[in-house]
């Protein structure tokens, strides 16, 4: 079996996911871009392929609610790269509306995508790592915490989340370690568009609620990422990288 380390990021095919696969493949992980659109990963796939080998880097599609799509998305990270190492729990999905307004379909589709998604991803990927130490940092929220406007369904699955991971830290040591990362303002396009970013009055908005006085960037995220990885003391913790915005 090799002993190249291997990551799988789920929600990778752009945006921070994408970054975040990145990193490991700089950093000399096989990687693993976990997506439901094929047209999105592909590219990902040629950059990591041309950067670093066509062996590092394995594209899979599938819902990580459906438990039948994640065995088979680790039986074939397996059968690629003989093990997984490292699992970041970053896909998920954002339908806001007014709490009155939120539909039973919308509560479901948010609440699983996030709770389920890393619910059924952490347990696949004890099952396919049955004899080795591992890392799962699961993506967490401020929303999560403290909660925000028209966005029940979002902030109740971070919430669970954060208690999520503190439970999976419990039963899986001392072997497998389980960290939760809560990522702040960090230009994403998802975050540009719901702040108003683009617009100097949005931008202005935004840095007024941050102390160190700037927007994150993807390095920041991802360096935090590996952090938590070589944290060989540390489970059941939550990491905020926001510049302040929220301190807890």
């Amino acid at each position: 079996m090799s002993e190249q380390r291997v990551a799988l990021v789920t929600g990778s095919a752009t945006g921070l996911g994408a970054r975040i696969v990145r990193s490991f493949a700089d950093r000399g992980f096989g990687v693993v871009v976990n997506h439901l659109f094929d047209n999105e990963a592909d590219s990902l796939r040629e950059e990591i392929s041309r950067e670093h080998g066509a062996d590092a880097v394995l594209t899979c599609q599938a819902d990580v609610a459906d438990r039948a799509q994640v065995q088979a998305m680790y039986g074939e990270t397996i059968r690629n790269f003989g093990r997984v190492d490292v699992l970041v729990n970053c896909a998920g999905i954002n339908l806001d509306a007014p709490f009155m307004e939120i539909t039973d379909e919308s509560w479901d589709a948010v609440i699983s995508a996030h709770l389920k998604g890393h619910f059924v991803c952490g347990q696949e990927f004890v099952n396919h790592n049955p004899d080795r130490d591992g890392v799962i940092i699961n993506l967490g929220a401020a929303a999560g915490s403290i909660g925000r406007r028209n966005g029940a369904n979002f902030c109740a699955a971070k919430a669970g989340v954060i208690v999520l991971t503190k439970c999976m830290a419990l039963e899986l040591a001392p072997r497998i370690r389980v960290n939760c990362l809560v990522p702040g303002s960090v230009q994403t396009r998802e975050v540009i568009d719901r702040y108003d970013l683009e617009t100097p009055e949005g931008l202005e908005k935004e840095l007024a609620t941050l102390p160190l006085g700037r927007l994150g960037e993807f390095e920041d995220i991802t360096h935090m990422v590996h952090c938590i990885v070589d944290a060989k003391f540390t489970t059941g913790a939550k990491f905020y990288v926001n510049g302040g915005q929220y301190m807890h």
